[in-house]
């Protein structure tokens, strides 16, 4: 059993009528500018699963915070669940803290439209059962792709890979070898497709290797995300898969209902977490290392400080000029040349090493659309010349990814990274990089779909 000290209450501004919207009605202003929370006092932030806000009066009414911020108050640190909205009324709201360990406390609360806001006082919150691990959030419902590049012995070809796991993933997954037509290929986006690709290079001393890259159709939300966990066990039993340095894992996410203002935002929010970025990654596919020549530095393509990075960022006018500013061809990090070239509406994430663990392609998954929908949907980012590393990683999983789950999975991956250039994330090519089909895998998630 355990508990924890908590604060409910509000913040409060008063907009002018100029800043103020219509509501949905279009009959009145929501002058009333006001954000609602529940602090945790103290260093227990974690002892809570997520806060849900459930308000009859708004549309839509729940609204669920799942990540806290860190602030500042009169009784120390505080880890604030919130949520922040504009009104032309009051609104009353009620509140449901649920613990790690499935205990929920339920409190109603009327928001106080008064200058600076108010709060009630001190409570307590007691988790009267175990905690229980934190779960992934909830995946946007958005399209994303995905692209793993591998290679097998010579014996094991391209129809093998795909039959392999036609077979074992089952359901309506179709996978089909199309190495012999590449253009078919790059026009085919309806099944998961094995294909050529001749950025890939052997190890020179195990040059015994069969390249291709498996590239998933358009998938979509957490469906999508289950489809990928199937596909990914399937993999697994393919015969002498094997990756290296030159080979990567990328991702694509949709971002055709994002405004220029919203895309900007998401490239903002990129290069101020590039370097924390490069801390998740083997050192082979950070900026200098061996494979990064497939994943350049998109800091280095619009360079300067991290305040003038911003500001050139903010001052583009066009999506075309955005796109070139950050990623001038497809060979960095983040690739915004698809989204350019209009063959299709998607910014690609390069930087990942291949990979066929469940567990690192899933979390990049979830990772890389977390990161683009809420830097799309959130305020744009500050800069802070005085952040260190481990701030900015605790800041990029606080602000914008908002996942305790990713952000526990990718603590522990700094860590395992660190020390060593993991072969199975990318070796140097030139050396062996054997991965064998019955390696045993961590897993993270029930076996469900998600």
């Amino acid at each position: 059993m355990s508990s924890i000290n908590f604060i409910i209450g509000n913040t409060y501004t008063k907009l002018n009528n100029s800043r103020a919207k219509l509501d949905k009605s279009g009959n009145f202003r929501r002058i009333h500018d006001w954000t609602l929370y529940v602090d945790i006092i103290g260093n227990d932030g974690d002892l809570v699963k997520k806060v849900e806000f459930n308000m009859a009066a708004l549309d839509p009414s729940k609204y669920v915070s799942h990540c806290p911020i860190k602030v500042s108050g009169s009784n120390g640190n505080r880890w604030r669940f919130q949520t922040r909205q504009q009104t032309y009324g009051p609104v009353s709201c009620k509140i449901a803290i649920i613990g790690r360990g499935g205990t929920v406390y339920r409190k109603d609360y009327r928001v106080k439209l008064i200058p600076g806001g108010a709060a009630n006082p001190i409570s307590s919150f007691v988790e009267h059962h175990p905690n229980k691990p934190l779960t992934p959030v909830k995946m946007e419902n958005v399209n994303f792709g995905t692209e793993l590049e591998l290679s097998t012995s010579s014996y094991v070809s391209s129809f093998d890979v795909a039959n392999a796991i036609q077979n074992k993933a089952g359901g309506n997954i179709i996978v089909r070898d199309m190495t012999h037509d590449y253009g078919a290929a790059r026009a085919t986006n309806h099944v998961w497709k094995v294909m050529t690709d001749a950025s890939l290079s052997c190890s020179i001393d195990n040059p015994d290797c069969n390249k291709m890259e498996l590239v998933s159709p358009i998938l979509k939300g957490g469906d999508g995300l289950g489809e990928v966990d199937r596909v990914v066990r399937a993999l697994s039993n393919v015969e002498t898969i094997k990756v290296n340095a030159s080979m990567g894992y990328h991702v694509h996410v949709d971002v055709s209902n994002l405004s220029l203002s919203e895309l900007k935002k998401v490239c903002q929010n990129f290069v101020k977490y590039e370097a924390v970025m490069d801390t998740l990654m083997p050192p082979s596919r950070r900026t200098g290392g061996r494979g990064s020549k497939w994943c350049q530095s998109n800091r280095s393509a619009i360079g300067g400080s991290n305040p003038s990075m911003h500001r050139i960022i903010d001052a583009c006018t066009t999506v075309q000029q955005l796109g070139n500013t950050m990623s001038p061809t497809k060979y960095y990090k983040l690739n915004m040349q698809p989204l350019l070239s209009g063959r299709q509406p998607t910014i690609e994430f390069r930087q990942h090493s291949s990979t066929y663990t469940k567990e690192k392609v899933m979390n990049w998954v979830r990772f890389c659309v977390a990161f683009v929908s809420n830097s799309a949907r959130l305020k744009a980012p500050s800069f802070s010349s005085n952040a260190n590393t481990e701030e900015l990683f605790n800041m990029m999983f606080m602000y914008v990814v908002k996942d305790r789950c990713l952000r526990d999975y990718y603590r522990q991956r700094r860590i395992e990274v660190s020390t060593q250039d993991d072969c199975c994330d990318g070796c140097a090519s030139g050396n062996s990089c054997a991965g064998k089909s019955n390696t045993v895998y961590r897993v993270g998630y029930a076996e469900r779909r998600y």
